[in-house]
This record gives structure tokens, C-alpha cells and sequence, in this order.
């Protein structure tokens, strides 16, 4: 799996003067927006947690176990994120929380009005002009890893929360349309990702081309001819539709067949350098840790 990008830390409250342990709770408030930083020290289960508007809740420290109504549960750790809709209700467990190892965890609570109004918007100003023709949230694609873009517009929007500034009303505004794009970017990369990409979304057919041809230099002419779009066009609307770039895209796709050759224990690095597609040793290293965050030898051992 891809490496996580955390959000900067915020300063832990200080527990002695806390009224209670569990979900203590700063708050934050923007005309449009609240920011809530929930701390917890005690292990505890089966807390509620509901929402009014769209809830964008990422974690920071420690770890909480999530669960949907329907039975569904799944660990949340730093560097991964949820979206919550309007009236939509979880249970949370804490089983490690105490003192030693807090759990904190950043929610921002959107306005639902305010959600469709700038994703109106974007769609108005900034139409997306090939399937699924929208910008839209996708709320079965609703516990996502946070990568770069992502986090540093979390954290820009957490950050203007807490700002003592007047100004800050109008710098949120902008910042949740960069934060809303950059989330429905994320679900669309991972769409992307996904073994067989559904064919009526946009660019299924350029993911399958380059998985059938990884082990060949992939050029970006190439790729917007199987788009059947112009070179400039089709960069644009790539990088739009899934926040990377076409030739990014690649890397990381031949960094995740790589992986599947580091399975093997008799496969070395150098082979399964060349056996994915590419054609320099060191090149290979320096981008599967910068995606992964660990060397091919290091995984390799894993």
C-alpha cells in the first residue's frame, strides 16, 4: 500500500486539567465550517458518532476501530480519512487509548448546504467533460488514505480554523473548494487503482493500455491517442479527473507490479527493477520509497 501522509500534529490538551477522558473536545467555528479536535485517554467502546452536514474526519494520533450499521468495521490510524454524510451514524471503540498513547482525532463539520453550493460550483465553472461528467463525492468510497495534496489541504483548512483573523471566513471559503476537488480527486485515483477500473468511468480504457504494456516505454502521445484526445487535453483532464499526473500514474502502477515480483524471496531488486518497467536501478529505488516509504529491499524482508 501506498505510503500514508500524515497531517502536522497538533499540541495535546493537558489531561490533568481535562473535565473528562474520553472524545474531550475542542471546537473551532467559520461561518461555514467547525473544526472539532477530539482527544481521548481512556480505552472505551462503542461510542456514537453522527453528523449533521458532511463530517471530513481525519486521524492524527493513536488508532479507533470504526463501525457502519451494517456490521462493517475497519481500524482508523494517521494518515487515512473519512467522509460521513448528513444523518449517517458510526460506532467507535478505543482499544488502546490512555494516557501514554492518546488518541486525537480532527473533524470538520460542513455545512450541507455550503457542500452543494461549491460543488455547484465546480461543476458550473469547472465541468468535468468526460465520465462520470461530475464532481461528486462518493460516499462508497467513504475511508480513503490521505496522500499529499490531500493532507496539506486538510491542513491548510485546519490551520485557518484556528487562525485569530478576520479574514479567515474568506479563506476558508476558498480552501474547502480546493478541499472538496482534492477529495473527490482521491476517490477517483483510487478508482483508478483498482484492479479492473469500471469501463464507463473516464480513462478505464488508458489504465488497462498501460497494465498491458508496463514493461514498454509508455510515452504521454501514446497514451492520449488511446484517449482519443489531443496531448494537451488529455494531460489536463487526467491530472484533473485523478490529481496525478499520466506519466506519475505509471510509476506507481510499475512500483505495484514491482511489488508483486518482491513476493518472491528468489526475485532480487534489481530483477524486479527491470521485470516492471524500469530502466534504472536507482531511479527504482528512490521512487518505490518515496511511494511506499521503505526500500525494495526493505519490503522485500517484510
Amino acid at each position: 500500500m501506498p505510503q500514508a501522509h500524515q497531517l502536522i500534529p497538533i499540541e495535546l490538551s493537558d489531561a490533568t486539567q481535562l473535565d473528562r477522558m474520553e472524545e474531550h473536545r475542542r471546537v473551532f467555528g467559520l461561518r461555514d465550517c467547525q473544526l472539532s479536535i477530539f482527544e481521548t485517554y481512556n480505552k472505551c467502546p462503542d461510542v456514537a458518532l453522527s453528523s449533521q452536514g458532511l463530517v471530513i474526519s481525519s486521524m492524527m494520533r493513536g488508532r479507533k476501530v470504526l463501525s457502519q450499521p451494517a456490521g462493517e468495521h475497519f481500524d482508523f490510524v494517521p494518515g487515512e480519512s473519512v467522509i460521513i454524510p448528513d444523518g449517517i451514524s458510526m460506532r467507535v471503540d478505543f482499544p488502546e487509548a490512555d494516557a501514554h498513547h492518546p488518541v486525537q482525532c480532527a473533524n470538520l463539520a460542513l455545512e450541507w448546504g455550503m457542500v452543494e453550493r461549491n460543488l455547484a460550483f465546480l461543476n458550473e465553472q469547472y465541468p468535468n467533460t468526460e465520465a462520470p461528467f461530475t464532481w461528486k463525492l462518493d460516499f462508497s468510497r467513504y475511508h480513503f488514505q490521505n496522500n499529499r495534496e490531500l493532507a496539506s489541504s486538510i491542513n491548510r483548512l485546519i490551520s485557518i480554523s484556528m487562525e485569530d483573523s478576520s479574514a479567515k471566513d474568506a479563506l476558508a471559503d476558498l480552501s474547502l473548494k480546493f478541499l472538496l476537488l482534492r477529495i473527490i480527486q482521491t476517490q477517483n485515483l483510487a478508482l483508478l487503482l483498482q484492479p479492473a477500473p469500471a469501463q464507463e468511468f473516464q480513462f478505464a480504457g488508458v489504465v488497462e493500455h498501460i497494465r498491458q504494456h508496463l514493461q514498454n516505454p509508455i510515452a504521454v502521445d501514446e497514451l492520449a491517442r488511446v484517449a482519443g484526445m489531443s496531448k494537451p487535453l488529455f494531460y489536463r483532464d487526467f491530472k484533473a479527473f485523478s490529481g496525478t499526473t499520466p506519466l506519475e500514474f505509471v510509476v506507481r502502477e510499475r512500483i505495484a507490479l514491482s511489488k508483486q515480483r518482491l513476493a518472491d524471496p528468489a526475485i532480487s531488486v534489481s530483477e524486479a527493477c527491470y521485470s516492471s518497467g524500469f530502466n534504472n536501478l536507482n531511479y527504482f529505488i528512490r521512487q518505490f520509497k518515496r511511494i511506499e516509504g521503505i526500500t525494495p529491499k526493505a519490503f522485500q524482508q517484510m
